[in-house]
């Protein structure tokens, strides 16, 4: 198997007539290798995940009254870890707590590093209505 070594940036030429606004042409990055190609296969690559959990401050946002509550977790804690050290501080919101993260609600048995949680990110707490 042949190994490629890509050198970037390389931009393609772009003529003043392929911009027909006359925006300036902007470099685009390719592989010389592509250039005479007719088709090309792309190979998927996993990042690999790191084996240690890594500490995470997140905040709680009480949708109710506010107040924002700082947590320090792992990356490998669930959800349900999160709720239960929330509500040692706020034990008001026992049996209504649910969490929204990046506009979503998250289940009790994600973990923060399978939903990627990054530290300093913000969790929200709603209500749910109940309805018939």
């Amino acid at each position: 198997m042949a190994t490629v070594q890509l050198q970037w940036p390389m931009a393609l030429p772009v003529r003043l007539h392929d911009c027909p606004r006359g925006d300036p042409p902007i470099p685009v990055p390719y592989d010389p290798t592509f250039l005479n190609a007719t088709h090309a296969s792309l190979l998927v690559v996993q990042d690999h995940k790191p084996t240690r959990s890594s500490r995470l401050t997140v905040t709680v946002l009480n949708g109710s009254d506010g107040k924002r509550v700082p947590l320090v977790l792992k990356s490998t804690d669930t959800i349900g870890k999160l709720q239960k050290r929330f509500l040692l501080k706020h034990p008001d919101l026992t049996g209504s707590l649910n969490l929204a993260y990046n506009g979503k609600p998250v289940q009790g048995h994600q973990s923060l590093g399978e939903l990627g949680v990054k530290n300093g990110t913000t969790f929200i707490t709603f209500q749910r209505c109940r309805g018939g």
